[in-house]
Order: structure tokens, then sequence, then C-alpha cells
């Protein structure tokens, strides 16, 4: 598989969301001149809120808006069969996130199994904080044919995991066959430091490369230098030599689906024409 293969429909669009909170029709009007262009290929859905949808049908014009919905575990009762009937919007896949109640018992996971019994032609995510991604919930989630959510970042410290609980969930997720997706934090192909927070932010190729490896059979200390590491090569040699990563991977979200693309032209993984006309 070349790179380009590699990072098919990686790069889910999240313009609306933190930090770049893009209006939604200007949202929908630049996802939609990216099909016309090279970089379509790695382009995933439109990441929305839900309560988003009927607004965003009126700014698709003739074209199809492809979508994925998020929701809280609150709001499932508001995922109306009427959204699927919305013109010109395809639901392609439904992001829920634990909240309240969910977040200190499992009556959600049968909330999540009727979700998918009643719209099968929907993929379903679950956004899951770390102390809830255990061996017996990932298991589960892969019986009733959902996915892993993981998020890698955000608006405050806390929201940003540590990287042995991180390598930690990706083992779980991988160990039990169960494909995941990650959001936010992930700007660039290498981890790096913003300098206006602080903060350290994960590299999508470092946590690829991670992937490969455990995928590989080799245990978390391997992949967690993979994680901290800072040069490229070994993380391109891994993704290339390793098995496919993504398999368990699938995509990640992010508000700029250019600016990850460009650092992964910059390493040399990709090639301009790739990506720019």
């Amino acid at each position: 598989m070349n790179s380009v293969q590699q990072f098919h429909r990686f790069f889910d669009d999240s313009a609306v969301y933190y930090p770049c909170f893009v209006p939604l029709d200007r949202a929908i009007g630049e996802h939609f001149d990216r099909q016309n262009k090279p970089m379509s290929r790695f382009i995933g859905t439109l990441i929305l809120p839900l309560a988003k949808l009927e607004e965003a049908a009126q700014y698709t014009g003739d074209e199809v808006l492809r979508v994925s919905a998020v929701i809280s575990t609150d709001e499932l009762a508001d995922l109306r069969r009427d959204f699927y009937e919305l013109p010109n919007i395809d639901i392609a896949s439904v992001e829920i996130k634990l909240v309240g109640a969910a977040l200190t018992n499992t009556a959600w996971l049968g909330d999540v199994e009727k979700l998918i019994q009643q719209h099968r032609n929907t993929f379903v995510w679950v956004e899951i904080p770390t102390a809830l991604v255990t061996a017996d919930i990932v298991r589960k989630l892969r019986h009733m044919g959902a996915g892993l959510k993981y998020r890698t970042g955000g608006d405050r410290e806390e929201l940003f995991p540590s990287p042995q609980d991180l390598v930690t969930v990706l083992r779980t997720a991988i160990d039990a066959a169960l494909p995941f997706k990650l959001t936010a934090g992930l700007h660039r192909a290498l981890r790096y430091r913003d300098e206006k927070t602080g903060r350290l932010h994960f590299g999508f190729l470092n946590i690829a490369a991670a992937v490969a490896t455990l995928r590989a059979g080799k245990g978390e200390a391997e992949a967690l230098k993979i994680l901290e590491g800072d040069d490229a090569a070994p993380l391109i040699h891994a993704l290339q030599s390793g098995e496919n990563w993504r398999d368990s991977f699938r995509s990640f979200s992010t508000c700029n689906v250019v600016e990850p693309l460009n650092t992964l032209i910059d390493l040399d993984v990709l090639a301009e024409g790739d990506v720019h006309p």
C-alpha cells in the first residue's frame, strides 16, 4: 500500500468545531470545494452536531453532503428517522459521546445496540473516556458492530491523555479487533509543543506507527517509544513494513484538513501534487 492509499479518507472535516469554529455555510462550501481537488481522496466526512443537520440541508445546493452526526447519550432519542430524509444529507455515521449517567453505568450499551439495529447503514462511533476503555467494553462494542472514538486533545490540559494511557487504549482496541477513530489535537504528523499553550500534542504519524507496531505483536514499551519519537524516518518505516494499520485506525477529526496534509508533504510522505492542484 502506497502513501496515497494509506491516508485515503483519513482526515475527517470538523471545521465547525474548536479551535476553528468555521460558520456552517462556509464550512459546507469549503468541504464541497475540496471535492474537486486532488486532496479530496484524503478527506472523509464533514463532522456536524445533530442539531445542525436541518440547517446544513439549506446549504447543499444540488450536491449530496456526507456527514457524521455528533450526539450525546442524552440526545439519542433526538435522532429521529426524518433526519435520514433530509434533502442531500447522507448520514454516513453517528458519533455518540458518553455524558451524565452513562459515565457511571453501562445501560448506554443497549441504547447503542438499538440504534445500530434501527439504522444498519449508519456506522456508530462511541466516544469513551480513558477509564472506561476496558477489555469488556471494547469487546461488547465489537460484537454489536460499533467503533471506538477516543479524544486526544482539546481546549483544556485534562483532555490530553498521557502517552501511556493512549498506548494502552490503542492496545486494548487492537486486541479486540475494534476499529477506532481519534479526535482533537492532531494537527501535525509529528508530535509538537504548541507555542501559545505550551501543550505537547501527539503526532498522527506517531500514532499510526504505534498502531502498526502493536498490530505487529510488539509490546507497549516499543509503541510508547514510537509515540514519543521526534524522527520521522522510523515512523515511516513502521508504516511501510507493518501490517495494515488502517484496519484499526480508521480516521481522525481535524478542523483544518489542509494543515495535517501539508505536514505529510513537508516530510515527503506525500507529494505536493497528491494534495494540491
